[in-house]
């Protein structure tokens, strides 16, 4: 898996430099600690945490590093794959890495390449099958495709698991996108790796539930998100988030940002976002506008995939 080493800046620039003089400082020591620039997925988390990064990442970590009949290699490779289908460089690289570490290089890059031709599971390569139609269409999913992966012995829990991990990695593949994350130079990358593999997604020692319980954990960020205070009204939020899934047509700048972070997030430009940040009148509320495109796109995910699957453990 080649990949071209990009340096650049994140659109929204207070986001690259850190919110208050704590974040900036905190920024610039871990950086110099870890010996590597503080990589963007980072950055972003901790930018307006309170508001994104605190119910997403206890939700990621949760899922990814939580009790679950998938593996943590097995996890992050679905992370990968997403990101493919997102085509979100940043993080096919990232998390191909940290699932290499567990399922090795050839494993990984077969998968990217064409998952037929791995020696995986038949469950996990039916689950990715799966895990594509609702990445690419998940206004079609239906209750033949959760009864093929059921059939095929994913469990219903693995399959709520894998459901959780798309959902994820549609909001975070197109903040990566929108946002514009550098890629890692090989060193750096690998060096991440080795940390996220056994950090995980928070800071510190949170510990990990025994299991997930995504449900609740979705709702706190949908909640935080559409309904919770910020520098931007709830109602342009929500607005903003039920276009980036293809609903009412809502005025310029948002109306184009949202939709194609909904649809297509590499397509995001330097000058878009600008022409939000002028609208808005600062990064944060940009920030809030961009995030809430993103998590809308994932809980459309996961509102249309786990009812079904609901309906079908009836």
């Amino acid at each position: 898996m080649k990949r071209k080493q990009v340096q650049s800046q994140m659109r929204v620039p207070e986001v690259e430099r850190g919110d208050g003089f704590i974040n900036r400082i905190l920024i610039r020591f871990i950086s110099m600690v870890s010996g590597m620039r503080l990589p963007d997925a980072a950055r972003i988390v901790m930018y307006h945490k309170k508001f994104y990064g605190d119910p997403m990442a206890a939700w990621t970590h949760a899922a990814m590093r939580g009790k679950s009949g998938w593996t943590v290699g097995e996890r992050e490779l679905m992370a990968a794959m997403i990101a493919k289908w997102n085509a979100c460089p940043f993080c096919i690289d990232a998390h191909g890495a940290i699932s290499s570490l567990e399922l090795g290089n050839s494993t990984v890059n077969s998968a990217l390449s064409d998952i037929d031709e791995t020696g995986l599971s038949e469950k996990l390569k039916a689950t990715f099958v799966f895990l594509e139609k609702l990445t690419q269409h998940p206004g079609e999913i239906s209750m033949e495709d959760v009864q093929i992966v059921l059939e095929l012995g994913v469990t219903y829990k693995e399959l709520e698991d894998a459901i959780a991990i798309a959902s994820l990695f549609a909001i975070t593949t197109r903040c990566a996108n929108a946002f514009n994350f550098a890629l890692l130079t090989k060193s750096d990358s690998e060096k991440a790796a080795k940390r996220m593999l056994v950090q995980g997604y928070v800071f510190g020692n949170k510990g990990i539930p025994e299991r997930p319980d995504h449900s609740s954990m979705a709702e706190i960020l949908r909640q935080r998100i559409f309904e919770g205070k910020g520098i931007t009204s709830s109602s342009l939020r929500q607005a903003v988030g039920k276009r980036a899934i293809g609903e009412a047509h809502i005025e310029e700048p948002y109306n184009e940002i949202a939709l194609l972070i909904g649809e297509a997030s590499y397509k995001v430009t330097d000058e878009l976002v600008m022409n939000v940040i002028k609208k808005t009148g600062s990064d944060k509320a940009a920030f809030e506008l961009m995030v809430s495109a993103s998590v809308s796109t994932g809980l459309y995910r996961w509102d249309k995939a786990t009812k079904i699957l609901h309906d079908a453990g009836k």
